[in-house]
C-alpha cells in the first residue's frame, strides 16, 4: 500500500481514480442510518395522525358560526342542521322547514333514530368496560380512565342561518331520546392582532 500525505480526502477518491470521474458518486446509505431515519419518520407520523381526536366531517350546505373561544370535540354522534335537511351521522331524519313549521317540539324521526343509536352505543360501551375490567394490568400501568359518559355525547353542527327556535327544537329532542352531553361544532375565529401582521 502506497504511502500518502495526511490530509482531508474524498471517501471515494479510489472509485474517482479508476473511473476518471466520467460517472457519478451513487450514495451509499448504511442500513442503521436507514432504520433510524425510518423509526423517526414512523414515530413523527404516529404523533401527528394519531387517531384519538375526532375529525368532524363538515356538510357541503353548511357555514359553521364562529367563536373565539373552543375546546376539543371529543368523539360523539354529530347531528347536523342544514338549510334543507336535518341529519343524523350522514343519514337523513328530517326536513329543516318542516321542523321550523312544527308546532310539537319532539322530532319524531330524529328522536327515534337518536334512540337506537344510543342504545347500540351504550352496549358497546359497556361490552368495551366489560373487557377493560378484564384486563386490570393495563389499568395498573396507569393508562387514563375511561369518561364513563362517552357513549351519550352528541355534537350538534348548526348552519350559522339556522334560527335559534330550530337548534332547540333539535337539543330538546336529542336530550329526550337520551343524550347527556351536547356540544357545538364551530370554526375558531382568528384573533384581530393576528389578522393585521
Amino acid at each position: 500500500m502506497a504511502i500518502q500525505r495526511p490530509g482531508e480526502r474524498h471517501r471515494y477518491h479510489n472509485i474517482l481514480k479508476k473511473r476518471k470521474g466520467k460517472r457519478g458518486i451513487v450514495a451509499l446509505l448504511s442500513l442503521t442510518a436507514m432504520v433510524d431515519m425510518f423509526t423517526v419518520l414512523v414515530i413523527f407520523l404516529l404523533q401527528n395522525f394519531s387517531g384519538e381526536d375526532q375529525m368532524l366531517q363538515l356538510h357541503k350546505d353548511i357555514q359553521l358560526p364562529k367563536a373565539k373561544s373552543i375546546k376539543e370535540l371529543k368523539p360523539a354522534f354529530v347531528v347536523t342542521i342544514s338549510k334543507k335537511e336535518l341529519l343524523i351521522d350522514q343519514t337523513v331524519v328530517g326536513d329543516t322547514e318542516q321542523v321550523r313549521a312544527q308546532e310539537d317540539w319532539t322530532i319524531q324521526p330524529l328522536e327515534q333514530q337518536m334512540r337506537d343509536n344510543l342504545a347500540k352505543a351504550k352496549i358497546e360501551f359497556e361490552t368495551k368496560l366489560q373487557n377493560r375490567i378484564r384486563d386490570a394490568v393495563q389499568n395498573a400501568r396507569g393508562d387514563k380512565a375511561e369518561d364513563p359518559n362517552s357513549w351519550n355525547k352528541v355534537t350538534i353542527q348548526a348552519d350559522k342561518d339556522i334560527d335559534i327556535l330550530t337548534v332547540k327544537k333539535v337539543m330538546y329532542t336529542v336530550t329526550e331520546a337520551g343524550a347527556g352531553e351536547i356540544n357545538f361544532a364551530v370554526m375558531k375565529e382568528q384573533d384581530q392582532a393576528k389578522q393585521n401582521n
